[in-house]
């Protein structure tokens, strides 16, 4: 959900005009990898979601992994997450979870399998969802892995943060239903201020953030408080204004 992959092309640049070498480009939710991995030299992703993150890993290194995965597979280890059998590591267990759940949803959307389009014609869900992950995985050879709270990262001096987070007021994985905004917010202000360049993926953002890119999209995902069908919505691309005080204060 809320890729990034649609808009790359117009953030890349933005996000990488100042970059200097040897400069740490770093994703604290980098989730489906899908702006990280159009992204050279060296890089930093981390996701809370320890399952996710040995998926990764163990595919850029070489584990192997099974191609189909019927419904009662996908069960099976669905209980194994739940911690009614032991069967599968952690690596398997977020295989199947985002390979296998709808709209990789990694258990909370069910099993997705294969349904019938509108045209008739038959969608192989799974499939196409290995298909398009195994063609990122060239682009993400050298990326350093972490998986922790994003407050509790190790991230290197002077690094592009790029925060694509769970937006308010939208529908949330389970490792993220209890987000605190204010937190995070306040997090951005202390690391800019301590020589990062952070930027933030969300519809809106507290006033001393100032919006330096946006584009209108149509998602799935629940905004403005509507909860089903496509909903129009304003993707943007926000950073700290550091003068945003100085500002307020000379114009009273």
């Amino acid at each position: 959900m809320g890729s990034k992959n649609r808009f790359s092309k117009e953030l890349k640049p933005i996000l990488t005009k100042n970059r200097k070498k040897n400069q740490y480009y770093v994703e604290p939710f980098a989730g489906g990898m899908n702006m990280i991995d159009k992204i050279s030299g060296l890089r930093i992703a981390n996701d809370n979601n320890k399952y996710l993150i040995s998926m990764w890993k163990g595919l850029l290194s070489g584990r192997e992994r099974p191609l189909s995965i019927s419904k009662e597979f996908y069960s099976d280890v669905r209980d194994c997450f739940n911690g009614k059998n032991q069967k599968y590591d952690n690596f398997l267990v977020g295989w199947v979870g985002f390979m296998g759940s709808a709209n990789g949803r990694f258990f909370e959307g069910g099993y997705s399998g294969k349904s019938i389009t509108k045209n008739g014609k038959v969608r192989d869900y799974i499939s196409e969802s290995i298909r398009n992950i195994e063609k990122q995985l060239p682009n993400l050879n050298g990326v350093e892995f972490q998986s922790s709270d994003y407050t509790d990262m190790i991230i290197p001096p002077n690094s592009i943060i790029y925060c694509d987070i769970p937006y308010y007021g939208t529908k949330k994985y389970y490792t993220s239903k209890n987000f605190d905004y204010d937190k995070f917010w306040q997090w951005c202000r202390v690391m800019t201020l301590s020589g990062h360049e952070v930027y933030v993926s969300e519809y809106n953002a507290p006033k001393d953030f100032k919006c330096i890119w946006e584009k209108s999209n149509t998602s799935s995902l629940k905004s403005n408080s509507v909860i089903s069908g496509s909903k129009k919505s304003i993707e943007k691309l926000f950073v700290f204004d550091k003068e945003y005080n100085f500002k307020v204060k000379n114009y009273e």
